[in-house]
């Protein structure tokens, strides 16, 4: 039998935490450091093409040298496409491929000045590899930035040394520091502003959560009033204590079920009481009442009612004005008529037409 395969540690909230990089924070700023990428791309290309042309006389291989300036190129064109923020994101295997290329091309800077480079402080192989560090802060974490300028400080290390070595000189701290400092000074000031950039957008984030938390509770308890009522406001110091009683006791006994009851009622008492308060007429277009029947509908009637109202009042071609209900007594009870006139839409084949309904009851005599 074969092994079993060795599973992949599980990644965490804690994790995807760490590794989250402002772009996938706050995406519209994509919009902004796209612009910087190719701001720097091309500064990154004039100073490249700019000292091989007035370096001249160092290169001994100016077929290597326009390789190496094509690859720079070839890694911010890719590098802009990566950061294109309406359809992508810069993602950990984008910006290595660039940071990769990038140091492909001082690499090659190098092997085409080996041997003839006279002067290291003017090759731009290192001023290419920090300005591509300064331009990791809003797509990398810290971390990861802090790990790039690690390899560029080993690589601008390594080639200074082999340019030194290749023209029989000295290698000196002084050396190595003037060809390494760009690179670690944009390196280390990118990971800095990309960890107070972060954590800005982190603290905007949990604000603005807590912001909307606050509103929507705000906008609930409006509903709820609007619902029920503003007179219940001294049922609801009756309803808060009981469910809070009820959480602390974490059981529900037979005095909570007889209280939630009790409160049933009380709080079916005043939805009532609140239905019937308010006078249909304000809710039609005409009310013909004489005798006042209507305020002796039983509680499902009125539901009903309000109902067939609520609907008609969302509908574009009925207005209230054209809304009638009349209440008449008979010999049985009472009798309801509800009439509207629709005006003249795509989905009815008439101009006007009377809407009827009826609802009688014994209850109300």
């Amino acid at each position: 039998m074969s092994p079993p395969l060795a599973q992949a540690p599980p990644v965490t909230a804690a994790t995807l935490r760490r590794r989250e990089t402002a772009q996938q924070i706050d995406p519209l700023s994509g919009i902004t450091a796209r612009i910087f990428v190719f701001v720097v791309g091309v500064i990154s290309l004039a100073t490249a093409v700019t000292l091989a042309f007035s370096n001249a006389n160092e290169v001994g291989r100016p077929g290597i040298q326009v390789l190496a300036i094509v690859i720079l190129a070839a890694a911010y064109v890719y590098f802009v496409w990566a950061a294109e923020p309406y359809r992508r994101r810069v993602t950990a295997r984008s910006f290595t491929i660039v940071f990769a290329a990038v140091l492909l091309a001082s690499l090659i800077d190098t092997l085409s000045q080996l041997g003839s480079d006279t002067l290291i402080r003017n090759d731009w192989g290192p001023i290419c590899i920090a300005l591509v560090l300064m331009l990791a802060g809003p797509y990398r974490p810290p971390l990861d930035i802090v790990g790039y300028t690690l390899i560029s400080l080993i690589v601008i290390s390594l080639t200074t040394a082999i340019e030194i070595i290749a023209r029989n000189g000295t290698m000196t701290f002084i050396s190595l520091t003037i060809a390494g400092t760009p690179a670690f000074a944009l390196g280390v000031g990118s990971a800095i502003y990309s960890h107070y950039l972060i954590s800005g957008l982190r603290a905007d984030r949990v604000a603005a959560a807590e912001l909307r938390e606050h509103r929507e509770l705000a906008d609930r308890r409006e509903a709820i009033e609007e619902f029920l009522g503003h007179d219940i406001k001294a049922l609801r110091s009756d309803v808060l204590p009981y469910f809070r009683t009820v959480k602390t006791q974490d059981a529900l006994t037979l005095a909570n079920i007889d209280r939630a009851a009790e409160l049933q009622t009380k709080l079916r008492a005043s939805l009532v009481s609140n239905l019937s308060a308010e006078p249909l007429s304000e809710v039609v277009g005409r009310l013909d009442d004489p005798e006042h029947l209507s305020r002796r509908l039983s509680e499902p009637q009125r539901t009903a009612l309000r109902a067939v109202l609520a609907f008609l009042a969302e509908q574009p071609t009925v207005r209230r004005k054209d809304i009638t209900l009349r209440f008449e007594a008979t010999v049985s009870g009472c009798r309801g008529t509800l009439a509207c006139a629709v005006s003249s839409d795509r989905t009815i084949g008439f101009r006007a037409t009377p809407l009827w309904g009826s609802f009688s009851s014994r209850s109300l005599m």
